[in-house]
């Protein structure tokens, strides 16, 4: 996918100028599985868009182990630390998969934002769907058992489930690899039962 083809069929921009600007400022990247794109405590130099593959927000609970915060697979959404970009990020981010990324330089980005109101209207319409993202996810985890926290996984992330292992959606929906193991292996015996 061309980048300007990118901004205006994915982003919806049509500003000429911005577009201008934005292209001359992005760079198209390969990631490679289990490449890491920001470490917590880092400050995100880049704004990056998923062009296509698997990312992964994570962090470390007080034992050490990876908690999965969040998957980044439609193309489109921005793999970003946190809703403030100048401050260090609370999450890990790594590729699951062999990844292309589009990235924008921050300080570049942020500039644009504070100077352009289709470049601020994109930033506020993307920070209020991640916000939304993310609150789903919160209630979900909190207020559902786990064979409805996974039955919603699997609508929200339709396919994803054979594309990465299982531990990081087991971490995701808080529960053991076991457990989803056992989830799974119901959900397929009640639909051959049907």
């Amino acid at each position: 996918m061309q980048v300007e083809k990118f901004y205006t069929d994915v982003l919806g921009l049509t500003d000429e100028g911005l577009l201008k600007t934005l292209t001359a400022l992005t760079e198209v990247r390969a990631l490679k599985r289990r490449e890491v794109l920001v470490e917590t405590g880092a400050r995100q130099q880049e704004v990056v868009f998923v062009l296509e593959g698997v990312l992964r927000g994570y962090y470390l609970d007080m034992n050490g182990r990876e908690i999965t915060d969040c998957f980044v697979v439609q193309c489109g959404t921005p793999a970003m630390s946190s809703f403030t970009l100048d401050t260090p990020s609370p999450i890990s981010i790594e590729a699951l998969t062999d990844c292309r990324v589009l990235c924008i330089p921050t300080e570049e980005a942020m500039r644009l934002v504070g100077q352009n109101m289709e470049a601020m209207s994109l930033y506020n319409r993307l920070l209020q769907q991640s916000s939304q993202v993310h609150w789903e996810i919160k209630n979900m985890l909190c207020q559902h058992n786990a064979m409805e926290r996974y039955q919603w996984f699997l609508r929200a992330y339709p396919g994803l489930i054979e594309q990465i292992s299982n531990k990081y959606v087991a971490s995701f929906l808080g529960i053991t690899p076991v457990t989803l193991s056992r989830l799974r292996r119901a959900l397929r015996e009640g639909q051959d039962g049907a």
